[in-house]
């Protein structure tokens, strides 16, 4: 299916991109050496970014080495 109908990007560009370090709409367009043009398809593709950080979410580390919460006295 066709994204951006500017520049003619798919959602499979778009996942590639993705894929391959873009975090920015106007970076999915860098990808493929194109310019964004009418910013109807920025939500589109800011949804599949949103998803992606979505499902590859990692755990941060704690801030503190003990899990447990300290007493107050």
């Amino acid at each position: 299916m066709i994204v951006c109908n500017c520049t003619g990007i798919s959602n499979r560009d778009v996942t590639v991109a993705i894929s391959n370090g873009a975090e920015k709409w106007d970076e999915v367009h860098a990808y493929f050496d194109r310019e964004p043009c009418c910013g109807k398809c920025e939500c589109e593709i800011a949804d599949a970014l949103a998803e992606h950080r979505k499902q590859n979410r990692t755990p941060q580390a704690h801030l503190f080495k003990s899990t447990s919460l300290a007493a107050v006295t």
